[in-house]
């Protein structure tokens, strides 16, 4: 199926989110794959964000994974005041 924004490269949005997110489900929850990323492209903006100490990521099992609630406390952050 494709995604709303027509690019196949996106898998499907789910329609509830994880507590733990791979990076393609983070970026889709922050709707990166709406602003004309690609899902490498999306992938590269996350890392860019926690080199900037913007953006809390969990790393395991050699995997970078992202909680909702860090991606909660991201876009607070990002929101005007």
């Amino acid at each position: 199926m494709i995604n709303q924004n027509n690019n196949q490269d996106w898998p499907q949005k789910p329609t509830e989110f994880p507590e733990l997110m791979t990076p393609v489900e983070a970026a889709m929850y922050l709707r990166l794959d709406q602003t004309g990323h690609t899902p490498k492209s999306a992938i590269r903006t996350l890392t860019y964000w926690r080199d900037r100490k913007e953006l809390k990521a969990t790393k395991y099992a050699r995997r970078v994974w992202y909680l909702k609630k860090e991606l909660q406390e991201f876009l607070i952050t990002k929101t005007e005041k």
